[in-house]
Formats: structure tokens, sequence, C-alpha cells
């Protein structure tokens, strides 16, 4: 059975209880492994106790916006600091179980993402809400946002796109979600409607994530509701404790936690919902069309924004003083609020969440073409390095083409040729493009990019998984000609590991290439290399490519290339050269026999 994997963020039991519909959604197809931590993982493994489900318990993100006054900013400075330790722990340990997954869905988790398993965020919190102090640093905050978002194929945003329907206002419209593959999906909610009595007056839903801030505001209910009519219900989100306590002559239960299809009978048996303003919360409020009064969490700039928003678009009777309010005045103003009248709900959002997820298992078809020329030395190594590559063997073709060797290359090409079913030997005249183009002539019918890779060049084993997600990641986009990040194959020196950090940026730059070369085989068989030139073929070809499409650099850890030139003529005169033959008018540059170095 398929496997997928489910990230869950433990600040607060929001995450946890819009996630389970999602998990709940794809529990039939998939094995599902869950990721969390304390309260909310305890509340999912309790959810899903039925089902073969397996967990991991990693250590959250530290709960910002804690302490007060001068406390506040000291305490928000070093947990900032430590989240970005534990996002890249998190994301060290998803490297480690990649591999085991179909797919990857994190919900406020920033560091379970993979680059060749597709990886999918769910989230309403696109910009941040900074404390006003701190408000000059909104574009920090919103860019450090962006810079983890890029690391999924897509954001799944929970919330309506028109803007006059949002819930979240600008948390989740922002001029941000332009730099990042994303779609709003509208609300994710665990509950359903059901068609019950509703005796239950007031249903108080206090969970939060700030436990310093619930206790008290916890005591001030127990002692307001003892002045209101009619039944009273508490739920409080400790998953930990088991108790029920009773307070007769006020008609008061107050359970720790509810769970399954209690917890909905609950909601859906309450008149009036008492809570937070968390944006879980208001997801659950509109997906059953239930009144509600909210009070924000004090110092939870999120909440309070949603408060602010909320008041102003009148959806709930929103309280922002939890130290003196009268709960049966605040229930007199419930019937002056506006229905919203939602676009769509859970289950619309569920189906495009799988539609879409679904819609990046496409495998592409690819061709890898080496042109070889003198290279014994090096091409054993090269193929079976391809040999190794951990893609689907019929989705892939090596085609190697000698052109004019003196050495033994073709007879060790031809040797592989009779052990793999999916590597094709040819030979041509003398001619870098002539090689390149007789691969193209003879790549699959069925292949959508054909890679053209120096004989020198090593593809380590995800390779292909990691372009192919990229690709697919960016499918929208017209993708005809790139290239890739590059590591020297023979040499861990510092020296050597800037040089060649320093050619990635230049071609990234510039949009050119060496070693590698990735191109869509529909437009490359049209455009071809011009086979006058033994050099600088690739800058031609690029720029011709570009014609019809865009350039793509894929900043990967799985290229590797020898470093024998730079060895042989030292960077700064290699890098010289190449400029010279860059700049150099092509009329001047046909027929001309490049240097090799072997």
């Amino acid at each position: 059975m398929k496997k997928a994997l489910f990230a869950v963020s433990s600040l607060g039991l929001g995450h946890a209880t819009r996630s389970l519909a999602v998990i709940k959604h794809f529990i039939k197809e998939y094995d599902i492994t869950v990721i969390s931590y304390g309260n909310a993982l305890r509340f999912i493994q309790e959810e899903l106790s039925g089902y073969n489900v397996s967990f991991i318990e990693i250590k959250d993100y530290p709960k910002l916006e804690r302490g007060d006054g001068v406390y506040f900013y000291f305490y928000l400075f070093m947990d900032l600091i430590k989240t970005n330790f534990v996002i890249k722990d998190e994301h060290k340990m998803t490297i480690n179980i990649e591999d085991d997954f179909k797919f990857i869905l994190s919900d406020g988790r920033y560091g379970v993402n993979s680059a060749k398993v597709p990886s999918f965020l769910l989230s309403h919190q696109i910009s941040f809400m900074p404390p006003k102090w701190l408000s000059l640093f909104k574009f920090v905050m919103d860019f450090l946002n962006y810079f983890y978002f890029k690391n999924f194929n897509k954001v799944f945003i929970a919330d309506y796109k028109k803007y006059s329907k949002s819930l979240a206002g600008n948390l989740s419209h922002t001029s941000l979600t332009h730099f990042f593959p994303h779609d709003y999906i509208g609300i994710v909610s665990s509950y359903k409607k059901l068609d019950i009595q509703e005796d239950i007056d007031y249903l108080f839903i206090i969970s939060g994530y700030l436990e310093d801030k619930k206790e008290s505001f916890v005591s001030k209910l127990l002692e307001k509701v003892k002045k209101l009519d009619g039944k009273k219900v508490f739920i409080l989100g400790n998953s930990n404790e088991k108790d029920i306590s009773y307070i007769e002559e006020d008609d008061i239960t107050i359970y720790p936690s509810a769970t399954k299809d209690f917890r909905n009978e609950l909601f859906c048996r309450a008149k009036i919902i008492v809570s937070r303003t968390g944006y879980t919360t208001i997801m659950d409020l509109v997906e059953l069309d239930k009144k509600a009064i909210l009070f924000p969490t004090p110092n939870s700039t999120e909440q309070e924004y949603l408060a602010a928003y909320h008041k102003y678009k009148d959806y709930f009777v929103i309280c922002e003083d939890e130290d003196n309010f009268d709960l049966k005045e605040l229930s007199g103003k419930l019937e002056q609020t506006t229905s919203l009248n939602p676009t769509s709900k859970t289950d619309e959002a569920l189906i495009g969440i799988e539609k879409t997820i679904k819609s990046y298992f496409h495998k592409n078809f690819f061709s890898i073409v080496v042109p070889v020329f003198n290279e014994e030395k090096y091409l054993s190594n090269t193929i079976e390095k391809l040999q190794d590559l951990d893609y689907d063997s019929i989705k892939f073709e090596i085609i190697i083409v000698e052109n004019g060797s003196t050495d033994k290359s073709y007879m060790i090409a031809k040797s592989f040729e009779q052990s793999l079913e999916n590597i094709k030997v040819y030979q041509s005249e003398k001619g870098v493009s002539k090689a390149k183009n007789l691969g193209l002539k003879y790549a699959d019918k069925q292949s959508d990019f054909t890679i053209f890779l120096d004989a020198d060049t090593l593809l380590e084993k995800d390779f292909l998984n990691e372009l192919n997600n990229y690709l697919n990641k960016n499918a929208q986009n017209n993708l005809t000609i790139g290239t890739t990040a590059i590591k020297p194959a023979e040499s861990s020196s510092w020296y050597d590991r800037c040089w060649y950090k320093f050619f990635d940026i230049g071609h990234r730059i510039t949009k050119t290439s060496y070693s590698i070369q990735i191109a869509k085989t529909s437009v490359a068989r049209e455009i071809k290399f011009d086979e006058e030139l033994n050099y600088s073929e690739d800058l031609k070809f690029i720029k011709t490519m570009m014609i019809f499409g865009d350039f793509f650099f894929l900043n990967t850890r799985q290229v590797a290339t020898s470093s024998r030139r730079f060895r042989q003529d030292g960077y700064f005169k290699t890098l010289f050269y190449w400029n010279i033959q860059a700049l150099t008018p092509e009329k001047f540059k046909k027929h001309k026999l490049y240097s090799t170095v072997r």
C-alpha cells in the first residue's frame, strides 16, 4: 500500500483538528505516518485509534509570544532563533525517511519537506502580524516565510481566494503569494453538520497553545457563566486528562477533552459557541454555520488581528476585554451579526487537495545523451552512476554517442549496452554538436526532457527524482532549457568548492551552462545544435531555446563533474578562456577545434 507522511504542529489543537480531516480523507488509500508532539499528538492518536497509523514524536517549535512586558520581546527573539534550529533538525529527519513516502503534507511544520518527494504545506498565515514595536521588520518576517514556502511543491492556503469572502484577511492575502505556488482551497474542518437538537445553550471551547493565558481565562468564564440560564458545557483541550467535572447547581459540565464523534456532537448541539479567535475555530464555525462569541488571546498578534478583522466584518461577536465582560450582553448582540454564506466548505477543499497532490505524481520520461570523445578514463564511472539512478527504468534511457575516439571509449560503452536494457550506443562523425544531435535523433518518442551530459559528469542516484519533482512543481511555467548546480567530483577542498559555487552563481545569472544541459525534447529536436561549432555550442543552443520558453536552474547536490581542466590550466586561466570564447563572434568560431583535456 502507498504511504503518506503528515506533519502536524502542536502549537494549539487547531492544527491537529483541521489536519485530521485531511488525514481521514487519505487514510483508505494510504498507510499514514503522523509527525507531531505533545498534546496534539495525543489528540490525533486518540482520534485515529481505530486505524493502522504510525506516529513519530518530534519536539515542536517554542510557543511564540509568551511572557509580558520586556520579557515578551526577549522570549520572542530567543524563540525565533530556536525555531530555526528545530526546522533544520526536522528537515534532516525528513531526509532520512523520505524514500518511504509517496507524498508529504505538513500543517505548520516548515522543515518537513523533500526535494524529491512531492511536499505540500497547509497554512493560513502567509504573512505574520508582528507586535507594533516590530512592525518595521514585517518584511523580514515575510521573507523568512517565503524562504520556507518555496521548499514545498505547493502551499494550500486555508481561506477563500476572493478577499471579500476571506476569513483570514491580510494573514492569507498578501503580495508574497506571487512568489510561490499556492492554491486557495477554502475552509478545512474536521466537523460534520448533524441533524440534531441544539440542547446546549453555551459551549465553551478553550484549548489555545499559550497555557499561561488559559487557566485564568477559564476561571473568569466559570465565574461569569453562573449568572447565565441554561445548559453550559466546557471543553478544555487537555488530552492528557480524563476526569469529567460537574457543577450541578449551575448546570455546568467540564470535559478536559472531547474526541471523535462526541466532539462533533457537542459542537452541533450548541446554540452559542464561546472560544478564542483561533483560525481553525473560525473555520469550524463557518463549516457548521454557528453563532459565536470570540475572545482574542492577549499578546497573540494573530488572534488580535483576527478579532479586529472579524469585528469589522461583523461575522461574530468579538470581545477584546477578557477582564470585564457580560456574557448575557454579548449574547444579545449575536442576532446583529452578518452571515458569511461561504462559497464552499470542507468537502470541496479535500477534493481539491487530493486532485492537486496526485497531479504531482507524473513521471517525466528522460533521455540522457552522453557525447563521448576519448573518455576511457571516466566513461565507466559515469555509466555506472547512471545505472544506479533510483528512477523507474522504463521512464528514462541512456544514449551514448561516441564521436571519433582513438581510445577504448566505444568498446567500454558497448560492454554496458550488452548488460543494460535502457542503454543504447551509437557512433557519429567527430564533433560534440553532431554527437548531441544524433542522440536527439534516436531519443525515444515519449521523451519529455533530454539531459546532455559530459562524459566526466556524474549523477547521484536521486537526481532524476529531484529533477522530476522540480519540473512537476513548475509545470505551470514554460520551462524549455536549464542547467544545475555542480560540485567537484574528485575534490572536497574548500578552494575547489568555492570556485564551483562561483560558477554556479555565474551560470544562474547569465543563463549559461557547462557539463550539463536539460532541454525540452520536443523543442530541442527542432532547434538542434549548430554542427559547425565544436565549442560554445551550448551557448547558442540555450539562447535559441529561450526564444520558445524559460531558462531554469536546479539547485541540487546530485551533480558532480571532473576538475581535470581546472587542475591543468588553473581556475583563473580557464575562466578567462571561457569568457573569450563566449564573447568571440560566432563566425570566428565556426569549424574551430576545441582544446580538450584528457
